[in-house]
């Protein structure tokens, strides 16, 4: 009875160890995907016709929700409100 007990514990404490191992492992491996892009910011002009939005479809890096980039750049720019004027300059995210 001792043996068995000892050969339970054995394998949970295996099977426990591989878990811990590859689940720590994983979410460094995602990590250093999603850290291999460095962020910079650049200064665009506000042309004619130019709204947040169609800032962030012209900008955005792929993967990135559109109404988090708007955010961020309001932000940045100390926005208030969605409304941007024609010459004004805004600073915005970017990724190399």
């Amino acid at each position: 009875m001792k043996s068995n007990r000892f050969v339970l514990v054995l394998v949970m404490f295996s099977v426990l160890s591989c878990v811990v191992l590859f689940g720590i492992n994983g979410k460094n491996s995602k990590v250093e995907a999603s850290s291999t892009k460095e962020k910079y910011y650049t200064s665009i002009r506000i042309e004619d016709g130019d709204s947040l939005w169609s800032i962030a479809e012209e900008y955005a890096a792929p993967g990135i929700d559109y109404k988090d980039f708007i955010t961020e750049v309001k932000q940045i720019n100390s926005l208030s409100s969605d409304t941007i004027n024609y010459g004004e300059s805004l600073v915005i995210p970017q990724f190399k």
